[in-house]
């Protein structure tokens, strides 16, 4: 008959020891059935494979000149998810003008993905998420705070390192030294811009993004977001 293992046949005490272990993984939560696909997975699986190589998902803040591209570290926080649908499909909108960190090497048209490739990654990214971010904080301005917010946007001076939407044929205007502007509000979550313009380099450690001496109030940092969050 072959080995016995206490006593139960080999086949017999296989089966149990599967079935056993299989009961095991079901509760645990650590088996997928098969054809029961895990999206989050398989968006994971693509970044893996197709993203890594440029983006980072995990570490700890870096500056961007040691990078060949934005961190994905905080995505979930970052961006809004039909936006990032929709641009994964097709890149056209530029998001740094002259190439990330004024790198021409990084000015290339960014991979497009299928349909459903953008959906399983936007899924993924989804899940990745900063502690130092707080949901919910920021609302669609009042009419002072916007006031206050395009004051501010004017008196810094915003507009020369970024594209700024503007009333003319191009629909912009602005330097290149930066991230555009254009969209923001299409594409960015306002709670990560209202914890970076707290402090940039808690994100993108000397990235020489532009801080007033001596720093604004929050109040003022909220009415700016506020703002800016209107570019759409």
């Amino acid at each position: 008959m072959g080995l016995n293992v206490a006593g139960i046949g080999c086949r017999t005490a296989c089966g149990f020891i599967k079935g056993t272990l299989l009961l095991a993984w079901m509760l645990a939560g650590l088996f997928v059935p098969a054809g029961a696909a895990d999206l989050t997975n398989e968006g994971e699986g693509i970044v893996q494979s197709t993203c890594v190589g440029c983006h980072r998902i995990h570490g700890a803040p870096m500056p961007r000149s040691t990078k060949q591209a934005p961190d994905l570290i905080w995505a979930g926080n970052k961006y809004q998810r039909d936006w990032l649908v929709a641009w994964l499909q097709n890149p056209r909108e530029k998001l740094y003008p002259v190439g990330y960190d004024f790198k021409f090497k990084r000015k290339g048209r960014h991979l497009a993905l299928l349909p459903g490739e953008a959906e399983k990654v936007a899924d993924f990214l989804s899940t990745l998420k900063d502690v130092r971010i707080t949901e919910g904080m920021m609302k669609p301005g009042t009419s002072a705070e916007l006031a206050r917010g395009e004051q501010l946007y004017v008196e810094h001076a915003c507009q020369n390192c970024h594209w700024t939407p503007a009333d003319n044929r191009r629909g912009y205007t602005g330097g290149t030294s930066s991230t555009s502007f254009v969209n923001m509000g299409n594409r960015l979550q306002a709670d990560w811009v209202y914890r970076f313009n707290l402090n940039p380099n808690d994100f993108v450690p000397g990235s020489g993004a532009y801080i007033p001496k001596p720093s604004l109030p929050e109040t003022d940092i909220y009415a700016i977001t506020a703002y800016m969050m209107t570019f759409k």
